[in-house]
């Protein structure tokens, strides 16, 4: 057999794979939305569409798993939707929770103090559920931010949740250049951190 056919085969290919992935109709929402029930504050309601299905769901509140299992270029355009409300003041009507796992159990024995928290860092929060799946409760099982030189959370602080948005802006753009995710310990590697183990 030919160079010529060996080419035209691997070509096709490659033309098939590319166009599987380019073919496919993915649409990608980051809205911010009021609660219901007369609750106080709003929510980010995170939606992807893969040829016309609505991945997760049937989500419970930061459960990804659909969105986590999208490659890696994806979840970079999605995060870029996220990125328009890291800044964002405006109070989430949902609650502080643990959002742990069995798989990844053992979050930190002590609860925060923190009763609320910023749309800001709702959008870290999803940021880690999507990019990093279970595994980020090592790191973050509450949507509570700290200082680790004062040891005082820092939820209704703006300036120092900026210190972590920046944080995660040098991550962002590590992603991007690389296409590959970064490990996800370099997020609680500063001065401000996720409250968890």
């Amino acid at each position: 057999m030919s160079f010529k056919f060996y080419f035209t085969i691997h070509f096709l290919y490659l033309f098939i794979n590319i166009n599987s992935v380019f073919g496919q109709s993915i649409d990608i929402s980051v809205s911010k939305t009021a609660c219901s029930n007369s609750i106080t504050g709003y929510f980010l309601n995170v939606e992807v569409k893969k040829e016309n299905i609505l991945l997760d769901n049937e989500k419970v509140y930061y459960d990804y798993h659909e969105m986590h299992r999208l490659c890696d270029s994806l979840k970079i355009r999605i995060i870029q939707k996220l990125f328009q409300f890291v800044s964002d003041t405006s109070t989430c009507c949902r609650k502080v929770g643990l959002y742990d796992n069995s798989e990844y159990g053992g979050c930190s024995a002590y609860q925060p103090q923190s009763k609320n928290f910023s749309i800001g860092i709702e959008a870290l929060f999803i940021i880690n559920r999507i990019c990093y799946g279970s595994v980020i409760n090592r790191v973050s099982c509450y949507p509570v931010l700290y200082n680790a030189e004062t040891m005082k959370e820092v939820n209704d602080t703006n300036s120092l949740i900026n210190v972590m948005v920046e944080r995660y802006k040098e991550w962002f753009m590590m992603y991007k250049d690389s296409g590959k995710l970064p490990d996800y310990r370099f997020l609680n590697d500063g001065q401000i951190k996720w409250w968890g183990r």
